[in-house]
């Protein structure tokens, strides 16, 4: 992996493993240390790759144990979080308030693939509006969760992979909405095996490339991969 981030000009990499309670048991001293190890490694192979240690938090019921040791990415304030698939509206805005109140910043990754985000049901309208009042100024009554969480100082982080249709045309069609409403803030693969790293690089890349109007300033934020 670290081979064909190199080759395709990546210099700098920020692993964000998962951290969800009974399940991925990571802290911040695991992965620090890990990620010094790996460096050492891939020094020795002669890869020009350079590692900052992340997390990705789930934001469950159990998040606010965590509160206390956190790991941002690098040494950001940047705190990259993702919604459980069951979670409400409520606890995720009180876990991000939570967040916020000890001086970091949400970066919430992947809302095209969140589908409370996305609102089942109410179809492609929701993404039209989205275009028209992501940024706009206007009241965001119907944009719900999105909104808030907007309102509320949070940064968006979307998936190469969406882009390159890895998650479904649904999932693609979120990401090209977020990305013509000017939601993202950077970009970043989700990589977790080997295989399709070449083609989400390649697809993602190439389509925000078609996609935006402003692809030079959102490309230039593409290094937070995990």
């Amino acid at each position: 992996m670290a081979r064909t981030l190199s080759r395709h000009g990546f210099s700098e990499v920020y692993c964000t493993p998962h951290c969800i309670s009974d399940l991925y048991e990571n802290t911040p001293a695991i992965v620090r240390d890990r990620v010094t190890r790996l460096q050492q490694s891939l020094d020795r192979s002669e890869i020009p790759l350079r590692l900052r240690p992340g997390m990705e938090y789930y934001l469950d019921a159990r998040f606010p144990e965590q509160l206390s040791d956190l790991q941002p990415l690098g040494e950001s304030r940047l705190l990259l979080v993702e919604a459980p698939a069951w979670a409400g509206s409520d606890l995720i805005v009180n876990n991000i308030r939570q967040i916020i109140a000890r001086g970091f910043v949400p970066l919430f990754a992947h809302p095209e693939r969140c589908n409370l985000i996305a609102a089942p049901g109410q179809g492609g309208g929701l993404w039209a509006r989205a275009r028209n009042l992501i940024g706009s100024g206007e009241p965001k009554p119907a944009l719900g969760l999105l909104a808030q969480l907007q309102n509320l100082g949070c940064l968006f982080q979307g998936n190469l992979g969406s882009f390159a249709g890895r998650y479904g045309k649904l999932v693609e069609k979120r990401s090209v909405a977020l990305l013509e409403a000017g939601l993202y803030s950077c970009l970043g693969s989700d990589s977790h095996p080997l295989p399709g790293l070449e083609e989400m690089i390649t697809g993602g890349l190439e389509k925000v490339r078609r996609l935006s109007s402003n692809h030079r300033q959102l490309l230039s934020a593409v290094r937070l991969l995990s």
